[in-house]
């Protein structure tokens, strides 16, 4: 049974910029994560076609303290500017290269992380915690911490929390929605599709990205987003029906009188926790002596900068004690 004095759950930015600062301190912590890679949703898929971010497109930074990790970073060349055609924003947009996981896997560097194992339960016991873990294998050990830090969506850290201790029920406060994305490859560019396109409301899509626009990306590539209504609306519905439904809509969306050519690539992917639409309303969530602990961006809001932002402050909390 390993004895980490800290154990955070989760490998997003929040779990990530915690462990981070915590290390730096000269704490003894240890990361699970329960994908085969960290970063959480800044995460990208690879095909045949090219490279997909499916989850976040990119990043911005408001605060002195992401802007010194975006700074690095991009001195690196981990991060870089994106400029699409039809940008609607004045601050600098930020991507990895060569996709937005370059983004987790620069800052779990030196941090002592275990991919593909999955937190289930959480148990008292006299000197602390309890976590036990269960791999991609299924099999199944105990990991033992004086506190935790649990780094994963609102509804997946409040199944574990509230079982032990009934200090976050504020929790069930936050919403976080769903969204449908699909991923799609041409064999040539389509000059009459603009970099990036944003949806109506009633729309079903309420993102079209040419992923290809990004530095360091290869061939003609799309991240479709579904607006939250309506992957919520379709939340349990096939594959098949969602990638028709969300190619459909993107024609419609492009021009009418451009008739897109069929995909070399089509793939789609579910993300149930996808973007805060009640947050929290404070940094982070602890119980009555802070052994336990709660973080994430559904605490501040729906950017990635609030995923650091809270990180940092419940590893500052902790490092203050």
């Amino acid at each position: 049974m390993d004895s980490p004095r800290t154990l955070v759950i989760g490998a997003g930015l929040a779990g990530l910029t915690a462990a981070r600062h915590l290390a730096d301190e000269g704490h003894d912590v240890l990361i699970i994560e329960k994908s085969r890679s960290p970063g959480g949703r800044i995460s990208t898929r690879r095909a045949d076609g090219g490279e997909f971010d499916h989850g976040a497109q990119y990043m911005t930074s408001r605060t002195p303290e992401l802007n010194a990790v975006v700074n690095r970073l991009a001195q690196s060349g981990v991060l870089a500017p994106w400029r699409p055609e039809g940008k609607d924003s004045s601050r600098p947009w930020w991507v990895g290269q060569p996709g937005m996981s370059a983004l987790g896997k620069a800052l779990a560097e030196g941090l002592d992380i275990r991919l593909r194992s999955r937190a289930v339960t959480i148990a008292r016991t006299d000197g602390g915690y309890r976590a036990e873990v269960e791999t991609a294998e299924e099999e199944t050990y105990s990991i033992s911490a004086k506190r935790i830090i649990v780094a994963i969506p609102a509804t997946q850290a409040y199944a574990l929390l509230s079982p032990v201790d009934p200090s976050f029920s504020g929790m069930t406060e936050v919403e976080m929605a769903p969204c449908w994305c699909a991923m799609i490859a041409f064999n040539a560019k389509l000059d009459a599709v603009p970099d990036l396109i944003r949806g109506e409301p009633s729309d079903i899509l309420s993102f079209v990205s040419r992923n290809s626009s990004k530095p360091g990306r290869t061939g003609e590539t799309f991240v479709l987003h579904a607006s939250p209504e309506w992957s919520r609306a379709h939340l349990e519905d096939d594959k098949p029906s969602v990638t028709e439904a969300m190619l459909d809509a993107m024609q419609l969306m492009v021009a009418k009188d451009f008739m897109m050519p069929q995909p070399v690539h089509v793939g789609v992917h579910r993300w149930r926790y996808a973007q805060t639409r009640t947050p929290l309303g404070a940094p982070f969530i602890a119980n009555a002596d802070s052994s336990l602990l709660a973080c994430g961006d559904w605490c501040i809001g729906a950017r990635i900068e609030a995923a650091h932002q809270s990180g940092l402050a419940a590893a500052r909390h902790i490092a203050s004690l």
